[in-house]
Order: C-alpha cells, then sequence, then structure tokens
C-alpha cells in the first residue's frame, strides 16, 4: 500500500472516531463538538512537543485545540457542499474504512473455539489434504538457450538431434559441457541443486511437468519449451511421497481450522447486514440510474 493510501486511511478513520464519538464533550462551538475520546485519541496523535506544549502552556493548547475545531468545522462544510464526484468518490472511500473497521473489530473479539478434537478428526479422515508431502525429484539439464529473435525451431532441431544421442548411449555430462547455455548448471555437469515437486511455482510449469513424465530415474524427457529455451532434462533422484505424523501436521491444521471458523463467521456477520423485506427502492429512479448501461438488445 502506498504512502498516499496509508494517509488517507489514517484521515479516514480519524474523521470516524471524531464523528461518531458518543463520551462526554469536552470541546464545542458553533455546532461542532469534540468528546474527551475523540481529544484522546487526537493527542495521542500529535508529536511530543505538541502534547508537551499542550500540557504546559494554555496558550499553547489553545492554539492546538483551535487546530482540531478548524478540521472539525471544515469537515461540517465539506457536508454542506452539493455533492458532487468528488464528494462521493470521498464517502465511498469513508464507506470502505467504516467496513474495514467493524470487520476487524468483529475478527478481533471473535471467540474461535478450541480446534483440537476437530483437527485429530480431519487428520483421521483427510490424510492427504493434511499431511502429505508429495513426491520430489532432483535433476540434471542441457539447456538450449532462445529467447527472441532466436530461431525457435533451428533450436528445436539441434536439441532433437542432442536428445537422440543420449538415448543412444551418449555421455550426458559430455553433451552438457558441449551443449548447454546455462553456466550455472554446466559448471555442475547439469545437475540443478534443488528439490522439485510436481507444479514447483519457483519454475515453469512444463519444467516440472517434463521431469514428472519420466517414467524411471536416469531417464530423459521429451524436449521442454519455457520462456528461456529448450531444456533437455534428466531424471536423477526421487524422495517419495509420505505423510506426515498426527503430531508434525496438528498445529498446521489447526490453523486451517480456525482460519476456516473466521471466514465462516465473517460470512454470518456480514448477513446481517444484508437488505431486509422492509426495503424501499425507487424503481423509477433505478432505471434512469442504470440505462446508460442497459445492453444494445435491450
Amino acid at each position: 500500500m502506498s504512502a498516499t493510501n496509508l494517509s488517507i486511511r489514517a484521515l479516514l478513520l480519524f474523521l470516524i472516531i471524531m464523528h461518531s464519538a458518543v463520551a462526554e464533550i469536552v470541546l464545542e462551538d458553533n455546532g461542532v463538538s469534540v468528546s474527551e475520546g475523540e481529544l484522546e485519541f487526537i493527542v495521542s496523535r500529535w508529536t511530543e512537543p505538541m502534547q508537551r506544549a499542550a500540557a504546559d502552556d494554555l496558550g499553547d493548547r489553545l492554539e492546538l485545540l483551535n487546530k482540531v475545531i478548524i478540521l472539525k468545522k471544515m469537515a461540517a462544510a465539506a457536508d454542506r457542499l452539493a455533492p458532487g464526484p468528488e464528494f462521493w468518490e470521498l464517502s465511498e472511500k469513508l464507506l470502505i474504512v467504516k467496513r474495514e473497521f467493524i470487520l476487524d473489530a468483529f475478527i478481533a473479539s471473535a471467540n474461535v473455539p478450541d480446534m483440537s478434537a476437530l483437527s485429530a478428526e480431519r487428520y483421521d479422515t483427510q490424510q492427504r489434504k493434511y499431511a502429505l508431502v508429495p513426491e520430489k525429484r532432483l535433476s540434471s539439464q542441457i539447456l538450449f538457450i532462445c529467447t527472441p529473435p532466436c530461431d525457435r525451431e533451428q533450436t528445436v532441431k539441434e536439441a532433437q538431434e542432442v536428445l537422440d544421442e543420449l538415448r543412444a548411449g551418449a555421455d550426458f555430462s559430455e553433451l552438457v559441457q558441449i551443449h548447454s547455455d546455462d553456466p550455472t548448471t554446466r559448471a555442475k555437469n547439469g545437475e540443478v541443486d534443488s528439490w522439485i515437486s510436481y507444479g514447483e511455482p519457483r519454475l515453469p510449469p512444463s519444467y516440472s511437468e517434463g521431469l514428472f513424465n519420466i517414467a524411471s530415474i536416469g531417464g530423459y524427457s521429451e524436449l521442454v519449451a519455457t520462456d528461456f529455451g529448450i531444456h533437455i532434462l534428466r531424471y536423477d533422484a526421487v524422495e517419495e511421497e509420505y505423510l506426515l505424523s498426527y503430531a508434525e501436521a496438528k498445529d498446521q491444521i489447526v490453523a486451517d481450522l480456525e482460519t476456516e471458523y473466521r471466514k465462516l463467521a465473517i460470512l454470518d456477520f456480514i448477513a446481517q447486514f444484508n437488505m431486509t423485506d422492509d426495503v424501499i427502492i425507487d424503481g423509477d429512479a433505478m432505471e434512469v440510474v442504470f440505462a446508460p448501461y442497459k445492453s444494445a438488445e435491450n
């Protein structure tokens, strides 16, 4: 979030608190007022020199309180202006901040039940969802770098010739040194030094798909195309999938269940604000508002 958005959010939240506080009024002038709670909040946001000045010197205090009154009066004056696009834009931002404020307050006060018993049940009934550690593989590669304006068709042809040599029994390490354009893996005879799971987010999807389509250790992939170029992959080693014990998986299961509970609780909380059967809708006004957006056939 940008500094501008943060400052707008802070200002709007500040205005909400000043507008909606209901505690004892401690400052009032010409139709605008500040409650004790509002003033405590405002003063807490001042710099330390401002706080000390207001505490120690009545003149400085009056000057700073005047700034508060000015802000309140200007906000009231804005409310009296004929509304236009800028007004409604500000109003929308204010509504969104209020929505987030009440949701945050609800979430902070939500009483999440102990999920230990349910987590044990979920472990028993949905082990693969909650406890599966998927298979991982090690690979080596020969990379034929081909980025625009590279002739990809020619690169595929070259790579296919090398792949045919490998399947005929040629030495992989030797061909890595001759053909691979990736200096990092070439320095290690093609080895990619990380375990890869299917759908590995750090890699192009075609890479892990190509690797996991190799039937057995030591085998080669079909040619794999990525934005980097054309890869020949060799399947080097495997770490088979396995299931975590309940003790190992419990914390994550509980965290997932608590998140699930909060999401459902928020939906229930929001539902209470749905339109009721008593809603009044001006149909004619609706037609005017939505007329510019009707599809041509209507």
